[in-house]
């Protein structure tokens, strides 16, 4: 399917701009995915790329759009059942908890999270062990910060038993900071001093990592509160190289944040003053740059609703016959698919054909003009017969089509009694007609109660129309309803 592979290309290319800190055109990206994938009804992958998007927004300082963003992958994620990505969502949203400093609301998150993470049967079981050791940490941080050191203590032991599983690297910075932040606050600072220059080194080596930022910030507070200045500023020297080299603007204030934080503890009111100025420019930017963005996405989503509406146009006009408004034959042959679906539930279905009588001969005398406004006379007529019951359709000259999700041989009488009196009603002289003053019609009825595959299209047809050529030998001006199973070959 293209549109799933074209969302699938935004995607991916996303998660290069993502990495490379490219967020503004990641986020441009993901939201072209997410339509194509929605339009693919690939809604593991929309959700998937809905929380990517929460990501993005995030770490460009949104947290609102982060939130939406959010809450739209767990609408997709509930409704089909994609543990998966409930997990990640409810992570997230614990991490933007955590980050407020609202730990009570952070645990409630993550262990949503640690619910749905569920044991493999099959599969990358490292990702499994790797998730509960992240979800583990930051069940210790947000307990931790709401001072219940047993609890932290008690996740923190199950995220190291976690890391010996995996036996990597990869989160020990993560680890260090967690059990940094609890050996103080429970009076152990002494371990934490000794283990300084450790700490400063893991921050900077990891300093480009998105998922490492808040606890970055987090390690610098930790500083703050120890009087660790020299270790703090060295953290946020090495910051500020990253966010000048990225060149964002969330990052820039980020680092604002920490230099103002810094200065206002060692006493410095006049750098710190200077900062705030900084501070409130690099915030007007940003704004500037969110309505940009909003202003992008509200351009695009016309966009993509501007083409879906020329593409329902395209579609509606291949469907449908100019003249009467009514379904041509490639709406029929559609229709008739759906109504052989529904109808093996419900009972079978009927069709019909409606032949306006001695129309060449009405041409001939009339004229074109007068001609199409009889055919319209009769499509109105047929429309307004059949309502809500079925749809008729006009191919070409004189014939018209009925399909019915009716199959009571009164209702369909009074249907095709219905039809014959509206368009005498509308008194049309025919002056070469031999049915009578005014224009009439012939039709005729099949019901099928038994219809079960699209394959007997044909067969119904050329039944109803072997029944109507019978009318027409007979006389015209008539109508009849016959069952399928009554018609012989």
């Amino acid at each position: 399917m293209r549109a799933l592979q074209m969302a699938d290309e935004y995607f991916e290319e996303a998660q290069n701009c993502f990495a490379g800190r490219e967020l503004a055109k990641a986020a441009r990206l993901i939201h072209n995915a997410i339509v194509m994938y929605k339009k693919a009804k690939a809604y593991e992958k929309m959700a998937n790329a809905l929380n990517l998007m929460g990501i993005t927004y995030s770490a460009m300082g949104d947290v609102s759009m982060a939130i939406d963003c959010y809450m739209e992958a767990i609408d997709v994620a509930v409704d089909r059942g994609y543990d998966y990505i409930l997990l990640l969502v409810n992570n997230n949203i614990g991490s933007i908890y955590q980050d407020l400093g609202k730990y009570e609301k952070a645990i409630k998150y993550f262990e949503n999270a640690m619910h749905y993470n569920r044991f493999p049967d099959h599969g990358d079981r490292d990702k499994y062990y790797n998730r509960m050791l992240l979800l583990n940490l930051n069940l210790c941080i947000s307990y931790t910060g709401i001072d219940d050191f047993e609890m932290a203590e008690k996740y923190l032991n199950e995220a190291l038993t976690y890391s010996e599983i995996l036996n990597s690297d990869d989160t020990k910075f993560f680890i260090d900071i967690s059990q940094a932040h609890l050996l103080f606050k429970t009076g152990n600072d002494a371990e934490v001093r000794a283990h300084i220059d450790e700490l400063v080194d893991g921050a900077i080596k990891n300093i480009s990592v998105a998922d490492y930022i808040l606890e970055i910030l987090s390690l610098c507070n930790l500083f703050m509160d120890m009087g660790e200045f020299d270790a703090w500023k060295k953290i946020i020297v090495a910051y500020e190289q990253f966010a000048t080299e990225v060149d964002n603007i969330f990052f820039k204030k980020v680092c604002v944040e920490m230099w103002m934080k810094y200065e206002r503890a060692i006493g410095d009111m006049e750098a710190y003053d200077k900062l705030c100025v900084y501070y409130v420019n690099l915030s007007t930017i940003q704004e500037k740059e969110h309505i940009e963005r909003l202003s992008d996405t509200i351009d695009l989503k016309l966009k993509l609703q501007e083409k879906e509406a020329e593409r329902r146009k395209a579609v509606k006009l291949n469907y449908t016959d100019m003249l009467t408004g009514m379904g041509n034959k490639f709406k029929m042959h559609n229709d008739f698919e759906k109504f052989v679906k529904k109808g093996a539930d419900n009972g079978g279905l009927t069709v019909g054909i409606v032949d306006i009588d001695f129309f060449k001969a009405f041409n001939k005398n009339s004229g074109l003009t007068t001609g199409d406004d009889a055919i319209k006379a009769v499509a109105a007529a047929i429309n307004d017969s059949i309502g809500d019951l079925g749809r008729g359709y006009h191919f070409y000259g004189d014939e018209f089509y009925i399909i019915l999700k009716e199959t009571d041989s009164d209702k369909i009488d009074d249907i095709a009694k219905n039809i014959s009196d509206l368009v005498e009603k509308r008194q049309i002289i025919h002056p070469a007609s031999k049915a009578g003053r005014y224009l009439t019609v012939s039709q005729a009825f099949v019901i099928n109660k038994d219809v079960r595959v699209p394959d007997e299209f044909a067969e119904l047809f050329k039944s109803v129309d072997m029944m109507l050529q019978d009318i027409k030998d007979n006389g015209r001006n008539a109508y009849v309803v016959v069952d399928a199973s009554e018609i012989k070959e």
